[in-house]
């Protein structure tokens, strides 16, 4: 049932309004040093956990990851404390900031909300509008007092229609764009209408066990790791590139996803005019599927499930083309673009584990800017990807494949908040 406006409901949020432009911004004045290995997530019920067995959540999950790294040695020692409390907005999270989250003394703060709190069901871009600001305004008391802050992304209700849809998204792309880390939940359990793909809901606000776990999985294992080895937000490199074929000795090169993946997409930009394999993607069943150039110039997709999508654009000319491939695990389907343009589809779900660019190449193959993200993509997300605007939630791997070594020293280098990277294969 949609949610109905009343005037005490619009009281209270004039009320609040006022009363957080009325105040200073909160600032931890005391001297005791921050904690520089603890995270404390804040936000919402569905990051509290609201809807999985127990209240164990997609913020547990990740803690259980980050606690299974510090196990294999992969990780640092972090530890986490979860502050989230259920109907939170950016209104109520700044008015309990100080009280909250400042005396917990961690460095990192994962900013958790969603645009179905800020009632955008009910008021629509005024509320969209409202989020925009409020969490501008977070962001900037985290960094004025020391803290590092983390946003998850907008996702789905099952109350959702078209207009609340199309909010999320565009609330999204203006995520990704932000400087500061980021979480694409979307991709990992939307159904592509703006609700939880079926199976994975408790109720038409919240995930149930299965989709708390699929939305973990959109979390980079190893993002605050990197956050703490003062690694930066990455920028796009353009001029370089690395070219096999013909007198060019170039390897494969591998890259291998960081502890447990299900939706993903990877883009890589390529210029050929031959047909060869552009990237192999191995399953965790032990078997590989592919992205190949056919003979008459186009793509096709093969995947380990034996599922097959035919290009539709030629991309043989000898020019820049992006390559976009798209696993939406929950909702079952792997989406192939070519530029802006889309392919085709198959339903499968995928457990990828690793994926080998350059192995078969062709006599003529280039490529550069290989991008890998821990979560579906929709289409508006693909346009942005194929206008060289570098999104940023959920990325894993940014590899410019800097040959000529415009901005890099190692031309395999990764700028991607992510400790991990590609290599070559011997």
């Amino acid at each position: 049932m949609r949610l109905k406006a009343t005037l005490v409901v619009l009281l209270y949020l004039f009320c609040a309004a006022s009363s957080i432009q009325a105040k200073a911004l909160p600032i931890d004045s005391t001297k005791k040093p921050l904690d520089t290995l603890k995270i404390v997530y804040f936000g919402s019920s569905v990051s509290f956990g609201f809807g999985g067995k127990d209240n164990f959540g997609y913020t547990a999950w990740f803690t259980k990851t980050l606690q299974q790294r510090i196990t294999d040695g992969t990780g640092k020692a972090w530890t986490t404390v979860n502050k989230s409390v259920g109907g939170d907005n950016t209104i109520r999270l700044m008015a309990r900031w100080k009280r909250d989250f400042v005396p917990q003394k961690a460095k990192y703060v994962l900013i958790a909300l969603s645009l179905g709190n800020e009632w955008a069901v009910d008021f629509g871009k005024l509320k969209v509008d409202q989020f925009k600001t409020g969490l501008l305004k977070l962001i900037a008391i985290a960094r004025d007092s020391g803290y590092t802050p983390v946003i998850a992304n907008c996702y789905t209700r099952n109350d959702f229609i078209v207009t609340e849809y199309d909010y999320v998204k565009q609330t999204d792309m203006w995520i990704h764009s932000l400087d500061v880390p980021s979480i694409n939940l979307l991709g990992a359990i939307d159904d592509g209408f703006g609700r939880w793909v079926n199976g994975y809901w408790f109720n038409e606000g919240h995930p149930n066990d299965a989709g708390h776990r699929e939305m973990s999985y959109a979390i980079v294992p190893s993002l605050f790791d990197a956050l703490a080895n003062g690694k930066p937000q990455p920028k796009m490199i353009e001029g370089s590139y690395l070219t096999w074929g013909g007198s060019n000795k170039t390897k494969p090169i591998s890259f291998k996803p960081d502890n447990t993946l299900h939706a993903f997409t990877t883009c890589i930009t390529i210029k050929t005019d031959a047909k060869g394999r552009v990237l192999t993607l191995k399953d965790s069943t032990g078997k590989s599927g592919s992205i190949d150039m056919n003979g008459d110039g186009t793509a096709k997709y093969s995947s380990s499930t034996k599922q097959t999508i035919n290009g539709i654009t030629k991309i043989n000319d000898g020019k820049w083309h992006k390559i976009i491939l798209t696993h939406y695990y929950a909702r079952g389907e792997t989406d192939l673009y070519c530029d802006s343009t889309l392919q085709g589809k198959v339903a499968e779900k995928l457990a990828t584990i690793a994926l080998t660019l350059g192995e078969k190449p062709g006599k003529s193959f280039s490529a550069k800017n290989w991008l890998f993200y821990r979560s579906g993509m929709n289409i508006i997300e693909a346009r942005a990807l194929s206008a060289d605007v570098l999104l940023k939630s959920s990325l894993e791997l940014y590899a410019p494949l800097d040959g000529q070594h415009v901005a890099m020293k190692d031309e395999l280098g990764n700028l991607a908040q992510s400790t991990v990277g590609v290599k070559w294969v011997e």
